[in-house]
């Protein structure tokens, strides 16, 4: 195999450059990337481009060493899509409204007496044009709002009274819990999506060369077009082990996209066994002999410190984070110190079987019942999701459960350096864990659910209870967070074999695997 091609199709904003699937991609990027007489593609929608320039340059991985093709621009729905999102966040340095107006205003009159000022009459004649476009362009949005102003005033008189009718209830209810699904149930996103890959494909293909295709996600059936071998990781299916929690119109078809995308595959990658027999060969009917398991490798958040791989260093790394966020984080974290606070960490995304609410209500009886003045830490992003969030507001701990969301890798080392305890109460993985290395590399040692791919990888079985809980049992998860805070030296140095063993298996050697199973699949 000489030309290895990543085949990326993810929506805008979707792949973060600090999130485990892309640090993934970017493991075997560069592990294609030093191997020699391999050169390597990245493709991927033209709305991607940034996205995977920041996932080379974060991995430390020369950019004139892989070639990117994109599609040629970004469709027009796209690109208003941005703008709206640009005119919706919040600036690092919000302002006040009324000074946002006063410079509006300013810059306004400043382009109108620079209009009237000028001696030309094409420019003068030009300005006039102009202004009386706006004024047309602006009277009927300013009429329908005085009407609607005007309306809303007549109508707030009598709508309690509207309002408590039956009909008019189940009429609001029903709006309010279709309206943020409503892009979702269009099928806006995914058209979108399959006319720009569909474009991209039609592209690559026309460039041939490719011989494998490595395609990260299973969302992807319009890969069934690619020209050349495509190898695709099966991570999980968790609808299987988490139906109930996985419904609705935002995962309505996934589990058909996933199917298709399974079929167009040659061959399958999956981390663990389980996922492995459970998932793919008994659930998705797909012979065994099509599917490889490859754990992950290591990873030691020592090679992210460098010259901060200390406590002070840590420290010095968190706070200058805050610093530079302070404008965007909750105001209390403006100047609060981690110097002496103890905290739990837990670096996960939101996803409903992340078990964070069991952790969060694990951590209340910490706090309260057992009277430890300890925080708890997560990257999960709580303010965009309303159930976490009112979770955490109705039992009062807003200031005792930290979100820092998409956290740069030199800050997700220092979180893991200073925390007392890395916990992780996922109830499904389908590989290990990233966390446990992560967090022992820098001297934490972790509690972590007991589930298949846990399992599978710790095989001695006094180690395994000692560390890992029933994530459905809260009683049993508080118990180990308890005694790994009281016994955090005892734990660690209980799971130095396990780490050692781990350590032993280097992304290098993962990499090789990847790049030995496509040199397999592209032979057969």
């Amino acid at each position: 195999m000489k030309r290895l091609g990543v085949f990326l199709g993810f929506t805008p904003k979707q792949l973060a450059p600090h999130e485990g699937i892309s640090r993934l991609i970017a493991f075997i990027v560069k592990g294609a990337v030093q191997s020699k007489g391999i050169s390597v593609t990245i493709a991927g929608p033209s709305w991607l481009k940034g996205e995977i320039i920041a996932l080379l340059e974060d991995a430390g991985i020369d950019r004139k060493s892989v070639d990117i093709v994109t599609t040629a621009s970004e469709p027009y729905i796209v690109k208003i899509w941005r703008l709206w999102a640009y005119l919706r966040a919040s600036p690092d340095k919000p302002r006040p409204r009324r000074f946002r107006l006063k410079r509006l205003l300013k810059k306004s009159l400043y382009l109108v007496v620079s209009w009237l000022s000028t001696t030309s009459t094409v420019l003068f004649v030009l300005g006039a044009f102009l202004l009386a476009a706006l004024a047309i362009a602006f009277a009927v949005p300013g009429i329908v709002v005085a009407l609607s102003l005007a309306a809303v005033f007549l109508a707030k008189r009598g709508s309690g009274r509207v309002m408590r009718h039956p009909l008019a209830y189940r009429l609001l209810r029903k709006y309010r819990a279709t309206k943020k699904r409503a892009i979702v149930a269009m099928g806006i996103v995914d058209r979108v999506r399959e006319a720009e890959l569909s474009r991209l494909i039609r592209k690559l293909n026309r460039r041939k060369g490719i011989d494998v295709w490595y395609v990260p996600s299973m969302f992807w059936p319009e890969v069934a077009a690619l020209d050349g071998r495509v190898v695709m990781a099966a991570p999980d299916i968790v609808f299987y082990e988490h139906p109930a929690q996985y419904t609705g119109e935002d995962f309505e078809g996934s589990l058909e996209r996933i199917t298709a995308s399974l079929a167009a595959a040659d061959h399958l990658i999956s981390y663990s066994d389980y996922v492995k027999q459970h998932h793919i060969v008994e659930q998705q009917g797909i012979p065994a002999d099509r599917v490889s398991v490859i754990r992950h490798g290591i990873i030691d958040t020592r090679d992210i410190e460098g010259d901060k791989g200390s406590k002070e260093g840590a420290l010095d790394v968190l706070h200058g984070y805050l610093d530079e966020k302070k404008n965007v984080l909750p105001e209390y974290l403006d100047g609060f110190r981690f110097d002496d606070v103890p905290f739990l960490f837990y670096s996960s995304q939101v996803r409903p079987h992340k078990n964070i609410e069991g952790l969060v209500a694990a951590y209340e009886k910490i706090l309260r019942e057992h009277y430890r003045p300890i925080k708890l830490v997560l990257t999960a992003k709580i303010a965009g999701n309303e159930r976490i969030r009112d979770f955490i507001a109705d039992r009062g701990l807003q200031r005792d459960v930290i979100s820092l969301p998409s956290v740069p890798n030199p800050v997700l080392a220092a979180l893991y350096r200073l925390a007392a305890l890395s916990v992780t109460p996922t109830m499904f993985e389908g590989g290990f864990p990233f966390t446990f290395s992560e967090a022992y590399s820098v001297g934490t040692p972790s509690v972590m659910s007991r589930i298949p791919a846990v399992s599978e990888v710790i095989l001695d079985e006094k180690l395994l209870d000692l560390m890992t809980f029933d994530p459905r049992n809260r009683k049993d998860m508080l118990s180990k967070i308890l005694w790994g805070l009281d016994n955090r030296e005892a734990l660690f140095q209980a799971q130095r074999p396990l780490f050692e063993i781990l350590s032993a298996r280097t992304w290098s050697k993962v990499a090789d695997e990847y790049l030995d199973l496509m040199r397999s699949v592209e032979a057969t």
